[in-house]
């Protein structure tokens, strides 16, 4: 497999460590000694519900170990001088308005690995991501969507943060 180089904004790369710090403590501290207590607890380890559960848990955190850290070593950091107020990069926060339902809503661009939809974070990779790269205060754009084409307008755009 190539590494492509991921681009993270510098909150998303400390956040990922963190992530990353959490995922090897759940899996190198907390499951082993639940793993035990269930082994020792439950008799026939083919039955024990627990001790099933607690494997399955287990190979979750070993992939999630490896995805995180596969991301923060193909990782550059986008520096901050780079994420401009004037047009829309990645890292760049701006409001943006559907000229359809005239709502209007604030979102930060960002790459595929820092993707978080309830907090306002599109990937650049998504097809109004895409659309938006580059875009300035004021300019309209349509993006073409399942649902049919949408209309949009940047209202306003600031470096994230």
């Amino acid at each position: 497999m190539v590494n492509e180089t991921i681009f993270l904004t510098e909150e998303g790369y400390k956040r990922m460590q963190q992530e990353l710090e959490q995922a090897n403590q759940t899996l190198y501290e907390e499951l082993p000694q639940k793993l035990k207590h269930s082994k020792l607890s439950g008799g026939d380890l083919r039955e024990n519900k627990e001790y099933i559960y607690l494997q399955s848990e287990q190979q979750y955190y070993e992939r999630e170990v490896r995805r995180l850290t596969g991301v923060l070593e193909a990782a550059e950091i986008i520096p901050e001088d780079k994420i401009s107020g004037e047009e829309i990069v990645i890292g760049s926060s701006f409001i943006l308005q559907d000229l359809g339902s005239v709502e209007s809503g604030s979102f930060t661009l960002v790459s595929t690995a820092e993707v978080d939809l309830e907090k306002g974070r599109i990937s650049v990779a998504s097809p109004v991501g895409g659309a938006l790269l580059g875009r300035r205060k004021g300019d309209e754009l349509s993006v073409e969507l399942p649902g049919g084409a949408v209309r949009f307008v940047v209202l306003a755009i600031k470096k994230e943060r």
